[in-house]
């Protein structure tokens, strides 16, 4: 049997997503930041989109990659 492995990735999810071959990953754990809550001071940073629209297009494109990753089998943790 071989022992389950894991690792908690940190940065910026687009890039670190962005790295992950498909069906790749069995959990993943969000926590999006809502829109215009609090800013980090990060250039580029998810929330401070400057329109809700925006914003959730920042989110679709996050999550669409976390599809991507997804093993058929994996879920996701919101």
């Amino acid at each position: 049997m071989v022992a389950p492995t894991w690792r908690v990735l940190v940065g910026d999810v687009r890039e670190q997503l962005a790295v992950l071959p498909d069906a790749s990953v069995q959990c993943v754990v969000t926590s999006p930041p809502y829109w215009q809550k609090r800013d980090y001071g990060c250039d580029g940073q998810i929330g401070m989109e400057r329109t809700p629209d925006e914003y959730v297009a920042a989110l679709v494109s996050v999550f669409d990659e976390v599809w991507r990753v997804l093993d058929p089998l994996g879920f996701v943790v919101p």
